[in-house]
């Protein structure tokens, strides 16, 4: 065997060690190749695995998602076009993987234009979840032109680059909407900001890659390029299609958590804060620094001969006076005021003041917008008025409760559709 000089060795640095190999008696000296070429040396990291990854868990949670959502109420939007945007992003992720071992115009075409239309619904879920107008015909223009230009490139112009570069700045475009979407619009919900910050960060990654595509000698191997940055491309891909999907799920679920307590809050038929609601804004309005007021004051309302409106007109024409009473008195009250059913035909109105003619004048506002019938779709009715005036320091809600409950009483019984004060009698007639 001639010598290895240094003219037959390989640029990648070739090395030859002398190894012995046993047969029986006999021993056999064997030259071995131990040099490791570039690409050895860097450890391989199997990128379809990655994608099959990607594959499964965006769908499962995408299932998830489909069945709590359908017991979501309407008024949150945008759960279903979450779940069918991670779905179809499963079947994109699948599509890539089994690239070379099915046609082009199913791995390739069809996996891109997935993949895009994922992102599309998620941007058009995000954006009905914030309650913003979906960008429905920008995210189906971009789906079209990805399919011409990948169709074109692929059999008219064989161009696996541009292919790459096409869909890569429609992702990268459709990340930073998503980003700003989340991010601005979503700014007061957690949930969304989180999400927002994920796509923010495949925003960078995505322009990254078309950024170092465009430098002259860079690897232009297609979806499997064996580079770094390409490897961080898809692996932070893989990774954030899971946690955004889970990120999606989180959000939409704090949503319903948030509703849900709003409703324990809030009275169904009128829409005002419930009894409950009002004794916590109580706590809250005597354990704050107040910015005016010295005293609190709380109004007792009750609606003069209702069940006698039941009996004679119906249930629904019951309701519907309720309804028209919340809606006339809330124009009446202060920005301060808090304003609540307190339970039947009975409504209370609890905020600060200076002094006794704050309640006084409110009363007798809530009393002549009542009296004024614009129209005769619902009889005249009117209402009768208890007012508790206590300074900040020693209104406690039992003594709100107790002495506007007892000026109530005395407002019925000195015959209805008046105003009393307190433990003194202070009439306010229409």
């Amino acid at each position: 065997m001639p010598p290895l000089t240094a003219a037959s060795a390989p640029q990648s640095a070739r090395r030859v060690e002398m190894q012995g190999f046993r047969h029986g008696n006999v021993t056999t000296i064997k030259e071995v190749d131990t040099s490791r070429t570039d690409d050895q040396i860097m450890p391989t990291f199997d990128l379809r695995t990655v994608m099959l990854m990607a594959s499964v868990m965006p769908g499962l949670m995408a299932v998830v998602m489909f069945a709590i959502g359908r017991s979501f109420p309407r008024n949150i939007h945008g759960v279903a076009q979450w779940a069918q945007g991670s779905l179809v992003f499963s079947a994109a992720a699948f599509l890539m993987a089994l690239r070379g071992a099915l046609p082009d115009w199913l791995s390739v075409i069809g996996g891109n234009i997935c993949m895009v239309g994922s992102i599309g619904l998620w941007l058009i879920g995000s954006q009905r979840y914030l309650g913003r107008a979906a960008f429905v015909r920008l995210v189906s223009a971009m789906v079209v032109v990805d399919a011409l230009v990948l169709g074109w490139m692929t059999y008219i112009d064989f161009n696996p680059y541009g292919r790459s570069m096409c869909t890569n700045v429609i992702l990268a475009l459709l990340f930073a909407l998503l980003a700003y979407e989340l991010l601005r619009f979503g700014r007061k919900d957690s949930g969304a900001r989180v999400v927002g910050f994920m796509f923010a960060i495949e925003t960078l990654i995505a322009l990254t890659r078309i950024v170092t595509s465009l430098e002259p000698g860079s690897a232009r191997e297609g979806l499997y390029a064996h580079d770094l940055v390409q490897l961080i491309y898809l692996s932070s891909g893989a990774f954030m299609s899971l946690t955004i999907t889970v990120g999606f799920m989180l959000t939409a679920v704090n949503r319903l958590r948030i509703h849900l307590e709003q409703l324990s809050l809030i009275d169904p038929l009128t829409g005002l804060l419930n009894r409950r609601a009002l004794l916590d804004t109580h706590t809250l309005a005597r354990g704050t620094p107040r910015r005016r007021g010295t005293h609190l004051s709380l109004l007792l309302i009750d609606l003069d001969h209702f069940k006698n409106v039941n009996d004679k007109y119906g249930h629904l024409m019951g309701d519907a006076i309720l309804i028209d009473f919340a809606q006339k008195a809330a124009l009446s009250l202060p920005q301060e005021a808090h304003f609540a059913r307190w339970g039947g035909e009975e409504f209370a109105v609890f905020f600060p003041c200076e002094s006794i003619d704050e309640p006084l004048n409110l009363a007798r506002e809530l009393q002549a917008r009542i009296a004024y019938r614009g129209d005769s779709t619902l009889p005249s009715y009117t209402c009768s008025i208890g007012i508790a005036f206590i300074d900040i320091s020693e209104a406690t809600i039992e003594r709100l409760l107790k002495q506007a409950d007892g000026a109530l009483y005395r407002a019925k019984r000195n015959g209805r559709n008046r105003a009393e004060l307190g433990s003194e009698p202070v009439a306010v007639e229409t």
